[in-house]
């Protein structure tokens, strides 16, 4: 069947090449952010008014399914398509009103990491989160570098899948604190680049606890440098915190929370607060 391009509700969606799986049973399946710690508290941003449309990309039509039964009401949430593998999706974003991307990694014919690189490109991407069986790994961290703003386990609590899209579409964490150090904590691991592997043997500055660098002599960093506000703020963005926390202990407002991670976003090419955390990381900006 070709991928349809037109919009659904969620409980009859379009589909990318084969069925909607409709009435399959639903298997024991949640999805939370891959940490023990509470989700991030809401925040004072409002979702979009209307509905929040979700493409699912995965080749398990039983995951997707469950997955289905989990966004609900349909008043906040429209399944506006499925697909079963990276390349289906690629081309179904280009063709449906697509808001949040729910992307597994591991799939046939082209992964997850590949189709949200493809996807990241286009400069009216939705926002992609991450769905994986594991804890946070390579491929997962690959895809944040490629524009995913966060990842999510597919193991209980469903109902924290609904906060999750939320506060992707907000601009909020997706991550918790515990999951966002988790993820930078990997990173670090992987720090294997001319400076030397994480953490640097400088000392951190008191007043802050930030790293007195200014990023690394090659790769996507290079020359890179981040004003001390907009390191600080970064670093909140690191530890999972919301605009609201960051500014908090920042003294300043919420949206000039914002503007500084967006200054940041520019100055590093990324496109959301978690890919710029892990660049930042990456980079020993922070």
């Amino acid at each position: 069947m070709p991928t349809s391009t037109s919009a659904a509700t969620s409980s009859s969606p379009a589909t990318c090449r084969g069925a909607a799986h409709e009435g399959l049973p639903t298997r024991r399946l949640g999805l939370v952010s891959s940490s023990t710690d509470s989700p991030v508290a809401g925040t004072s941003s409002s979702p979009p008014a209307g509905p929040i449309r979700v493409l699912l990309v995965d080749d398990d039509p039983l995951t997707r399914s469950a997955i289905r039964q989990f966004l609900r009401p349909p008043d906040r949430f429209t399944v506006v398509g499925e697909c079963a593998d990276g390349e289906q999706a690629v081309e179904a974003v280009e063709g449906l009103p697509v808001d949040v991307v729910l992307m597994d990694l591991g799939m046939p014919v082209m992964d997850g990491v590949e189709a949200t690189r493809r996807i990241c490109a286009a400069p009216t991407a939705p926002q992609v989160v991450v769905l994986t069986t594991w804890d946070v790994d390579d491929a997962v961290v690959r895809a944040i570098e490629a524009g995913a703003s966060g990842y999510l386990l597919k193991v209980e609590a469903p109902g924290q899948l609904a906060a999750a899209l939320t506060r992707v579409v907000t601009g909020e964490p997706v991550l918790s604190p515990g999951a966002m150090r988790q993820l930078l904590e990997h990173v670090r691991t992987q720090q294997t680049g001319p400076d030397g592997p994480w953490p640097p043997t400088d000392e951190a500055t008191p007043s802050t606890g930030l790293m007195p660098q200014t990023g690394p002599t090659s790769g996507p960093t290079a020359g890179v440098e981040l004003t001390p506000r907009e390191r600080e703020a970064v670093a909140g963005a690191a530890e999972g915190l919301s605009n609201e926390e960051i500014g908090a202990r920042l003294y300043v407002s919420a949206s000039t929370v914002k503007t500084l991670l967006s200054s940041a976003q520019g100055r590093l090419g990324a496109r959301n607060r978690t890919q710029v955390a892990v660049l930042a990381v990456r980079g020993g900006l922070i």
